[in-house]
């Protein structure tokens, strides 16, 4: 990490661009992605698309930024996922409105137009773009401060420390606790009850007023690097001989999404920002590849959990033209 904290301004910057423009005010949401995504990025005037991971990659992604300016965290990437662009964002995006956070293919429902009866991330594979950048502008348009819209948490069969410690690695997630209590002692009590709780935050996306970008970016930062340094610098999927391949090599984007959890749901966040209510949001999952990459009993298995319409998975199962003209609440 850059010990040159600050937005970098002057010509060929996101900063020079911005003030030429007049825009330096405006709420900018970053679109991460990564070389699989180069032919799905939604543009628009609040999204800027950004390369994630760029200092690992053999050639940078056209028209848009990397990761791998200024103060960053690029190289670490595989481990820290999207928050390589998160941490990018908060070190060196310049001006003073919003910040947001989305995937390529996870995008967030600002409208309300999802059926709030389905679960937090919904297959949607009639997306239409226009009518997702109207509903960015006219959410983005006139913000209110202080600002949080973060996933509607998803309900786990399992308690989200099981579940950490049945899918992943336990010792990763015992020491991250014990850094939180160390360092960040008035947010571990948040900490320790989101993971006995199942609701589950995911993703690590998010939109924030600067105030807030600045205080949940200083805890997630601080404790995700310490725990790393303990766990001595390794993947964990790759530590102490354990298998886990590529997947496991993401666990600090994985405990990042548990600390955002504690964060939206507890009590350190309305300390600091009395009054502050999370705007909870659907997700929008735009890839219409994944139902047929699935096979038959995880579709069956999304449909159970309301993660896609029966209709929809039909049609991708049987490989048909996806039908025109139906709403996000799949009506």
């Amino acid at each position: 990490m850059d010990s040159d904290s600050g937005p970098k301004t002057g010509p060929g910057t996101v900063a020079g661009a911005e003030a030429a423009a007049g825009t330096a005010g405006r709420a900018r949401i970053l679109i991460a992605c990564h070389a699989a995504a180069a032919a799905a990025v939604p543009a628009g005037p609040y999204l800027l698309p950004i390369h994630v991971g760029r200092a690992l990659a053999g050639a940078a992604l056209p028209g848009m930024i990397g990761d791998d300016t200024g103060d960053s965290i690029s190289a670490l990437n595989p481990e820290y996922c999207e928050l390589t662009a998160h941490y990018w964002a908060w070190r060196n995006l310049p001006g003073d409105g919003p910040v947001g956070l989305m995937h390529y293919r996870r995008l967030f429902d600002l409208a309300g137009r999802l059926n709030g009866h389905f679960h937090a991330e919904r297959h949607v594979p009639d997306f239409d773009p226009s009518a997702w950048h109207e509903d960015v502008a006219a959410r983005l348009a006139r913000p209110a401060e202080p600002l949080l819209i973060v996933p509607r948490p998803a309900r786990l069969s399992l308690p989200l420390g099981l579940h950490y410690r049945v899918f992943h690695h336990a010792a990763d997630l015992a020491v991250l606790r014990a850094v939180a209590a160390e360092r960040h002692p008035g947010f571990a009590p948040d900490l320790a009850r989101a993971l006995r709780g199942n609701r589950f935050v995911m993703g690590n996306m998010f939109v924030m007023s600067r105030p807030v970008l600045d205080h949940y970016s200083a805890l997630l930062f601080d404790i995700l690097a310490e725990t790393r340094r303990r766990r001595g610098g390794r993947p964990a999927g790759q530590a102490g001989g354990q298998a886990g391949g590529g997947y496991q090599r993401r666990w600090l984007g994985f405990l990042g999404e548990r600390i955002m959890t504690a964060y939206v749901l507890g009590d350190h966040l309305r300390r600091a920002f009395p009054g502050l209510r999370p705007d909870f949001r659907g997700i929008v999952n735009i890839d219409a590849g994944i139902a047929r990459r699935a096979g038959a009993l995880r579709l069956a298995r999304f449909c159970l959990q309301r993660r896609i319409a029966p209709t929809d998975a039909w049609r991708a199962w049987r490989g048909l033209p996806e039908s025109a003209g139906r709403g996000l609440d799949g009506s």
